[in-house]
């Protein structure tokens, strides 16, 4: 990813930092009492992989739940089956946690019913949530623990659904609920060890060396977890922390400021996503323009969460008012998402100077539903990545996890090929080329979090951050991109992880 050296055959490693590039013929300079060669045997080595959109938390507790994931559980009997397995190893009364179901991938096309959850697990109050977190389906115990009723109103962010005869909840819900929230009990300190320790292990597992925490309730307390799981151990990747919709002032108060922190942990901006955090799909204008002027103001980078041509329009106007009135040269807002992009506002895209934050993942698992459900034309719409590079728009990748698989390799798959799962061909004129899809996991990752000077590339100076991969992504088949797997994953010149032959 260096353009000065696209690619070489030496790596020398001294401390953290990369110490040089170079060939064969020059790697007897770096030989001295002590140091150690690792022959990769041709395989290709890439920087650490940057994951720029992605959950971390919420990651390392889905790897505590009951995985009903597509791929693990085929029908509604299966993910029955794997709860009643948990349910006979936990006491009674305590709630079972399981996650990742996607009716579209089961058998029966729909999530389980009320019924079919009791059956499962009759003396447990049991969630089961989408694996897009949109969703979930609880059992008779669950609403009884969280005092839902017939009577319990909706709420702007989530919605009850009830049985159309009886008035009855059906057990599932959608969005936020205030009361399933605060039923729930939080998880313990030692399973969020555990978890991250699990989620940790993945990340090093798929070459992911950085993360960008972009959850939109993120508080200070996160920022100091993150820290003591990085003091004990825990955590080996690094982390750069969005500060959360409402609590900018919380992280200001505290000393925390755009930048704040260091190579390990930093503050890298602050998430703007009014609709998630209102539950009005539609916040006003105003609001956007008036949280946006505050930021930016202060010197914080935004994230505006844009999930839909609406979201996209209103991120720019934001940008657009902010500038007038607070000019400012490099600021890099980012559009987390864009999924949907008209092609009247590319040219508006690329005068905002700001750059896209994409899933491209969600076209492998997601893609064969946008061909189902969308019309031929709007297809045309949807992670336009290509029409993006034209435009000069810096685009970075992420996975969005625990939504999706974090793997990188499946990603760049995506972009490249754009196949969905089941091989289906999704407006290839947007795909891009190989080192393109590398770089948007890699340097333009860095660039996002204003990083790209100490990673993202293999560059003298740079840190150590490396990942050997199994196969070269730039010589195989395409199609072969998705089965690559990580040889060795390297963190500040040491080796985090290895694979197991």
């Amino acid at each position: 990813m260096d353009q000065d050296c696209p690619t070489a055959e030496v790596v020398a490693i001294k401390g953290n930092k990369i110490l040089d590039v170079g060939h064969k013929q020059v790697s007897g300079h770096f030989k001295k009492k002590g140091t150690r060669l690792i022959d990769c045997e041709g395989r290709a080595i890439v920087p650490g992989f940057n994951d720029a959109h992605c959950h971390p938390l919420s990651f390392a507790a889905s790897l505590l739940c009951v995985d009903c994931s597509p791929g693990v559980v085929e029908n509604i009997a299966g993910i029955q089956y794997r709860i009643r397995r948990q349910a006979e190893q936990t006491p009674a009364s305590r709630w079972i946690r399981a996650a990742n179901y996607d009716e579209e991938y089961l058998a029966e096309g729909r999530p389980p019913n009320l019924q079919e959850m009791e059956e499962a697990a009759p003396l447990h109050p049991v969630i089961l949530i989408h694996r897009s977190e949109g969703h979930c389906v609880l059992n008779r115990l669950a609403l009884q623990e969280a005092g839902i009723t017939r009577e319990t109103p909706n709420s702007p962010a989530g919605t009850i659904h009830k049985d159309p005869e009886t008035g009855e909840p059906n057990g599932v819900i959608s969005g936020r609920n205030e009361q399933l929230a605060r039923a729930l009990p939080s998880l313990r300190q030692k399973e969020l060890k555990r978890g991250m320790e699990l989620a940790n292990q993945r990340y090093l597992s798929m070459g992911i060396t950085s993360l960008q925490d972009t959850t939109w309730t993120n508080e200070v307390h996160h920022y100091q977890a993150f820290r003591r799981f990085m003091d004990q151990g825990i955590l080996s990747t690094r982390v750069s922390m969005l500060a959360g919709t409402e609590t900018l002032e919380e992280f200001q108060n505290a000393g925390l400021s755009m930048g704040s922190g260091d190579s390990r942990l930093r503050i890298g901006g602050v998430k703007l996503a009014l609709d998630e955090s209102t539950g009005r799909t539609r916040p006003p204008q105003e609001d956007i323009n008036c949280y946006a002027l505050r930021a930016h103001k202060d010197g914080f980078q935004i994230a505006f969460h844009v999930s839909d041509a609406y979201a996209l329009k209103a991120a720019l106007i934001a940008i657009e008012f902010v500038q007038q009135r607070a000019g400012r040269t490099g600021h890099r807002h980012r559009l987390e998402h864009c999924p949907v992009c008209p092609p009247e506002f590319l040219q508006r895209m690329a005068a905002s100077q700001a750059m896209v934050i994409c899933q491209p993942a969600f076209l492998y698992y997601g893609g064969q539903k946008y061909l189902q459900d969308v019309s031929s034309a709007q297809l045309n719409w949807l992670f336009p990545v290509g029409s993006l590079l034209r435009q000069n728009i810096k685009v970075v990748a992420s996975s969005d996890s625990p939504m999706v698989s974090c793997n990188p390799l499946t990603g760049i798959y995506a972009l490249v090929t754009r196949h969905t799962e089941a091989g289906q061909d999704f407006c290839a004129r947007e795909s891009v080329s190989v080192l393109e899809a590398l770089k948007m996991y890699t340097l333009q990752g860095a660039y996002a979090s204003f990083e790209e000077e100490v990673k993202g590339s293999i560059r003298p100076g740079k840190l150590a951050d490396l990942v050997v991969l199994t196969d070269n992504p730039v010589q195989i088949d395409p199609e072969g991109i998705k089965d690559i797997q990580v040889a060795l994953t390297i963190i500040d010149g040491k080796i985090a992880w290895e694979k197991e032959i």
